[in-house]
């Protein structure tokens, strides 16, 4: 330290400065003590007390580091403990001398207190008998040394900054870690020079004068660069008025907090991507609540419409009409099962559908979702392409592929998809492919050629909130949405990627043999053997109701209605036909209807089920579990559908 700094004292009181100007190198050794007289730290002189292994033990026993050769006399544990001991009570320098091969070691221990007055460490300085007399001739010369190696023992920058901002003293940390200077380069220099510029002002116009002036203790948290320059780190700084030769002076202890900072803005970032899924969250709830009501009315309206076609020849004028109206009714039916999706109300239903086909038409709406600038690259193939899964999530999985597309692209570009047929043998679904059965598979290819993804990052992107886009720009759900639809379909889905060459994932998901067209053609018309059933059917919605009525009885049912499950369950105690079938909303006004299936299943149990719903509450599952074209038809649906569905019912066993 440059002999400036040698000022300090515990107190806050200066040193003579004579004193400090006449002092030569201390060379003798000095530990920092903790309370129960354990070591803390050390200065470097003691090669020749302390052992290198023993080096590495700091905080254990004094005695337990001390090289057997050392010249130097220590005092025993006992005298040690007596020495802290007295030093704590009183508050004073304690010495005593210690002999060893007729050679007279003086050991001092010296309080060292907080700035509140505390005594929270003990200095224990060792030195000959000659150097001893020196020092009880002059104890304040040994007290100052011992402090200024203390100070110099401390992990953080302790500043001495007088009123014109110059710094006129500093420990070791400030000199080699924060300056990088030697001392002759050290005094004089404007500390404030290493701040951040929009930091700056609030240290220099408040924070510096409110302790010089009004004697104020300060802190602080503001950014600097180490050394030579940039980057930036941040620091806390705690800063409190002193008199140095009389004059008043500033002493800052200034701490990184690097490390501490990243990690708040780490929680800051995680507490935004919560409120930012918890806004998502209300907002899939609202579009399912939409949705539902969307559907029963597009239920009405399909239904309806279908039943004045089936009524109608086709040469009236307005059959046009009509059709036109049953077909945007079905393309606004696939609007709200995108919605559902979003919103995780739909309910599973697998079903066989053509990846080309589905793709074909998805498409316009998709390219409405990213823009103008990136065009779509489409290539089918000319093989059967069949898969079992629902078609709402292969919508999902289209929909966050080309989002994340979108994003990685800037300015013009291309997303590219095709699909194909593959075949995996034993040996192909080894390593990375190991959860994979051996077989046919559909591969389905989405690529961009945008910015790509960062080796650092991949390994990461399927883990549910990780992102690297800005705060607010992305919930981390997309890919692991993705991840999640493959693996529940028992597919694969692989990445490649390069740095500035675009990303592309590749997709196996496994190939239905039976066909499309096959199944399609199964259900067109379905026959009924013995239409003479009683069929009760509760619904909520009068519209909904009515409809359902009509077409039940177009087919020959006898058909009984209720609104909801109190008047169901009336309607069975009292009517003396048998009755067959239960269709029944899922969502009704106090009991849910497969609650109310269930308890009339106990009563009746041949009693058949169907159950219908505009959207499926996530606990249904808990009560049931539903499985499409058995015991559950989705609405909107058309009147093929249902009587489909009601013939697979009644014809189960």
């Amino acid at each position: 330290m440059p002999e400036s700094a040698q000022n300090i004292q515990p107190d806050g009181k200066p040193f003579d400065n004579s004193i400090a100007d006449a002092l030569p190198d201390f060379n003798d050794p000095v530990f920092v003590l903790d309370l129960s007289g354990r070591i803390i730290n050390a200065d470097g002189s003691l090669s020749e007390m302390i052992t290198s292994e023993s080096l590495k033990g700091h905080g254990t026993d004094v005695h337990d580091q001390l090289s057997p050769d050392a010249s130097y006399a220590f005092a025993d544990d006992v005298t040690l403990k007596s020495m802290i001991e007295e030093s704590f009570r009183n508050g004073k320098v304690v010495s005593c001398k210690i002999f060893k091969n007729n050679e007279a070691t003086v050991n001092t221990i010296y309080p060292v207190r907080s700035f509140g007055g505390d005594i929270t460490h003990f200095l224990l300085a060792l030195t000959s008998h000659d150097r001893g007399k020196q020092a009880r001739r002059d104890p304040g010369r040994n007290t100052l040394t011992a402090l200024n190696k203390l100070y110099d023992a401390i992990p953080a920058s302790i500043l001495v900054i007088d009123s014109q901002m110059r710094l006129i003293g500093w420990n070791r940390f400030s000199r080699e870690k924060i300056n990088g200077r030697p001392d002759e380069k050290m005094s004089g220099i404007n500390p404030f020079e290493r701040v951040h510029p929009d930091d700056l002002l609030e240290l220099v116009n408040r924070k510096f004068p409110n302790v010089l002036n009004n004697d104020v203790e300060e802190t602080a948290e503001f950014r600097m660069f180490h050394k030579d320059g940039p980057p930036y780190k941040w620091a806390t700084l705690r800063a409190k008025k002193a008199f140095i030769d009389g004059e008043a002076c500033v002493i800052a202890v200034v701490t990184e907090i690097t490390e501490l900072k990243q990690a708040e803005e780490k929680q800051e970032i995680l507490e935004e991507q919560l409120r930012q899924f918890q806004k998502m969250e209300l907002i899939g709830q609202l579009a399912g609540g939409i949705a539902h009501d969307f559907n029963n009315a597009l239920a009405a309206i399909i239904g309806n419409a279908e039943l004045v076609l089936n009524k109608l020849g086709q040469s009236a004028s307005f059959v046009d009409n009509i059709k036109d109206i049953h077909y945007i009714a079905n393309q606004s039916a696939k609007l709200t099962r995108q919605l559902l999706a979003f919103a995780r109300k739909q309910v599973v239903i697998p079903q066989i559908i053509d990846i080309k086909e589905s793709i074909t038409e998805s498409l316009p709406l998709h390219h409405r979702l990213i823009g103008e600038n990136i065009q779509f690259e489409w290539n089918p193939c000319n093989k059967d392409v069949t898969v079992l899964i629902d078609p709402t999530q292969l919508d999902q999985i289209l929909s966050n592929l080309f989002i994340n597309a979108r994003d990685a692209i800037t300015g013009n570009g291309k997303i590219m998809i095709d699909c194909d047929l593959v075949h995996f043998n034993k040996a192909d679904c080894t390593c990375n492919r190991s959860a994979l059965s051996p077989g046919e598979y559909v591969r389905l290819s989405i690529g961009d050629t945008g910015s790509g993804i960062d080796t650092k990052v991949l390994p990461h992107i399927y883990e549910p909130f990780f992102t690297t886009k800005e705060v607010g720009k992305g919930t981390g759900l997309g890919l692991s949405t993705v991840y999640g639809i493959v693996m529940q379909n028992n597919g694969h889905i692989e990445c490649h990627t390069e740095p500035g060459k675009g990303t592309r994932f590749d997709m196996y998901l496994p190939r239905h043999r039976e066909s499309k067209q096959e199944t399609e053609s199964e259900g067109q018309s379905p026959v009924f053997l013995n239409a003479n059933h009683t069929i009760l059917v509760v619904e909520d919605e009068p519209f909904i109701l009515k409809l359902i009525r009509d077409i039940l009885e177009s087919h020959g049912f006898t058909v009984l209605t209720a609104r909801d499950a109190e008047e169901c369950i009336s309607i069975c105690q009292t009517c003396e036909t048998s009755i067959e079938l239960l269709i029944t909303d899922i969502v009704l006004p106090t009991i849910n209807g497969v609650q109310l299936g269930m308890r009339l299943l106990k009563e009746n149990p041949s009693l058949k089920l169907l159950f219908m719903s505009a959207y499926s509450p996530e606990h249904i599952s808990q009560d049931k579990e539903l499985m499409e074209g058995v015991d559950f038809i989705q609405k909107p649906f058309g009147i093929n559908d249902f009587m489909t569905a009601i013939n697979r019912v009644m014809s189960s066993t």
